[in-house]
């Protein structure tokens, strides 16, 4: 039997995204594995070090499964590593109630704020904050497109996708065609009430609402849908604080995310006269590379160890 289900699985000692074309890739093999699964998305996210998703499905371990082994074959081919990528298993949460629904739908959206990446949901590319209410919020541009038999071309053989979705000519499946819009946007009803539920701060108010929905799930909060993510924290009060003060803080645009930083490393790597990717530098190298690194942009020392991979 098909139930909502809040999925994540994460990578804390090393990105498991380094850069756009990374990004793609793992969710155009998310879409595979959904379409596989015969799986329904009504949300997702991807952080360089996690996924958070809100699905419909039966099969939500061979739903993540298969996504994760295709993506985990084409990172480790253009990375040259092997072995499994990120920590084993996946964190799994039901999901009832109509308020349950729109705090689980909404926060997804709103996790790259929570991490600092993001001033806002709309402004991240690689979650699906963009696929509701387009016409409404006035994103519902023309898209050049692939026709069906060149999508075959672009995506890898064993690959499946639903003849109704639709891919830009760079090669990616547009979330508003894969995403259960319509689904999604009844729950929330209106555009209006989009926007002021993903600009809304985290607080009791979520918690009260969910109370009013007749089922015996607890409520839906930033710590429970971090759950996964947190498992490995040093400290997970002092983490859920920091995604708190993320939210409520002024965005800094300058921040060195991930992506950036390993923009970095890897294009200094690729601009060698021997070029290498960083799973291929023993330990004197990535010292000499983390220092450099440290001195040039002060990123944290944690941020530095899981883009280098040590």
């Amino acid at each position: 039997m098909k139930t909502l289900k809040h999925l994540c699985y994460t990578s804390h000692s090393e990105v498991m995204f380094r850069d756009e074309e990374d990004m793609n890739y793992a969710f155009n093999s998310l879409c595979s594995a959904m379409c596989k699964t015969e799986s329904l998305c009504l949300s997702e996210a991807f952080i360089t070090t996690h996924h958070h998703g809100i699905y419909i499905t039966s099969a939500p371990r061979e739903l993540i499964r298969t996504h994760r082994i295709a993506y985990t074959m084409y990172f480790n081919w253009k990375y040259r590593r092997s072995g499994p990528l990120g920590e084993k298993g996946y964190f799994e949460q039901e999901i009832d109630g109509l308020r349950h629904q729109i705090a689980a739908i909404s926060y997804v959206l709103k996790n790259p704020v929570h991490h600092g990446i993001a001033p806002t949901p709309f402004a991240y590319p690689y979650c699906s904050a963009n696929a509701f209410f387009r016409k409404e919020l006035g994103k519902d541009t023309e898209v050049r497109l692939l026709a069906p038999d060149e999508i075959k071309q672009a995506i890898p053989r064993r690959a499946a996708f639903d003849p109704s979705w639709k891919m830009g000519l760079e090669g990616v499946f547009l979330r508003e065609s894969v995403i259960e819009c319509a689904m999604v946007e009844s729950l929330y009803s209106s555009p209006q009430a989009f926007n002021y539920m993903l600009a809304r701060k985290s607080g009791e108010d979520w918690i009260r609402e969910q109370s009013s929905d007749d089922v015996s799930a607890s409520p839906v909060t930033l710590e429970s849908i971090e759950s996964g993510f947190l498992t490995n924290e040093r400290s997970r009060k002092e983490s859920v604080y920091d995604m708190l003060r993320n939210e409520k803080s002024r965005f800094a645009g300058a921040v060195m995310t991930d992506l950036k930083l390993c923009g970095i490393i890897d294009k200094s790597l690729t601009s060698r006269p021997d070029p290498r990717t960083v799973y291929e530098l023993d330990l004197k190298e990535k010292m000499r590379m983390a220092n450099n690194l440290y001195g040039r942009f002060h990123c944290n020392p944690d941020q530095i160890r899981r883009c280098l991979v040590f």
